[in-house]
């Protein structure tokens, strides 16, 4: 018999979020024109290696730039 919890619930759906979003920033990282193919990969590395933190960092430094037009 499979037992459902609201705890185990609730954690599927948070890894779910969570790769829903890191794939959201790589896609991103991987499409922007300002930065290179060293770039790119540091900064898909550091957001891999660092997950929360380099999220967290890259939305920051992201907002941080001047709008593009």
């Amino acid at each position: 018999m499979l037992a459902y919890t609201f705890g185990t619930g609730f954690a599927a759906v948070a890894v779910v979020l969570w790769i829903v979003v890191w794939l959201v920033v790589a896609v991103r990282i991987v499409r922007r024109r300002d930065l290179g193919l060293v770039g790119k990969l540091l900064w898909l590395v550091f957001i891999l290696v660092v997950p929360l933190v380099g999220l967290f960092i890259y939305f920051l430094w992201d907002a941080a730039r001047p709008a593009r037009t």
